[in-house]
């Protein structure tokens, strides 16, 4: 045993420890090439900051893996998204309903002309701006050539008796008349507006707005605008164009009972 310890020496010792340390570090060093795979990797090993950035690419996420519980809230924007991908969208410019609400917009009618007024509004066709249950609204306009005047009218027509309306030009209100499949269009008149020789004019105040009941529950408010222009303006004929015309738009919000 002395001699034993009398071999081991410091520098039998520092050599003994330095090719230990050789010895482990070549092991390390020996791992092969793509040796390392999903089974030498323990479970949550790899966490976000090992990741280089930009290293996943489009190749390497499984389809279907981002789900919709994966993406932040407004990540999404209008540039990302495909067009085409997205069905129909109501152009706002042309919508007809919400909810009960419904606009009439923005429309040019040529005036129709005849020898008398009341030829020329016999001979205009009705202009559909609404129906509402039993309830039609249009719109004629007309030129009578003995003026000559231009005139834009609102009517209102029914296809089931017992109706109720005010408006700014005519009422039925039951006392004596309600609203019939058979009143005379003269007495149902809803709004109006004339021009002379070479003139215009605009009726759009919001006092002008209908009430309408209805024996079926359905009932509303309209309210309408107009503008009328007959021959040739001044300061030039603008959105009217050549001629007699008229300009109707309006909305109108129901109230079912």
């Amino acid at each position: 045993m002395k001699r034993l310890k009398e071999q081991i020496t410091p520098s039998l010792l520092i050599s003994s420890l330095a090719l230990f340390v050789a010895l482990g570090g070549a092991s390390y060093a020996a791992l092969a090439k793509n040796s390392v795979g999903s089974n030498q990797l323990k479970k949550n090993a790899v966490v976000t900051k090992k990741i280089k950035n930009n290293a996943v690419s489009t190749a390497k996420i499984k389809g279907g893996a981002i789900t919709t519980g994966k993406i932040k809230n407004d990540a999404v924007t209008g540039a990302k998204v495909k067009e085409s991908s997205l069905g129909p969208v109501p152009n706002a410019t042309s919508a007809q309903s919400l909810d009960g609400y419904r606009t009439y917009k923005q429309t040019r009618i040529a005036a129709t002309s005849g020898p008398t007024e009341a030829a020329a509004r016999a001979a205009a066709p009705e202009n559909v701006m609404f129906t509402a249950g039993p309830i039609t609204i249009y719109s004629k306009c007309i030129t009578d050539a003995s003026g000559p005047d231009t005139n834009a009218s609102i009517f209102i027509k029914t296809s089931e008796n017992g109706v109720l309306f005010e408006s700014a030009e005519d009422r039925l209100d039951g006392d004596p008349l309600f609203l019939n499949t058979d009143t005379l269009e003269a007495n149902r008149e809803l709004l109006e507006e004339a021009a002379g020789a070479n003139t215009a004019d605009v009726e759009a105040d919001s006092s002008n707005a209908t009430s309408v009941f209805t024996p079926s529950g359905l009932s509303f408010e309209m309210q309408p605008s107009i503008a009328v222009k007959n021959g040739t303006l001044a300061g030039g004929n603008g959105l009217y164009g050549d001629g007699g015309a008229c300009i109707f738009s309006a909305s109108l919000s129901e109230r079912n009972g």
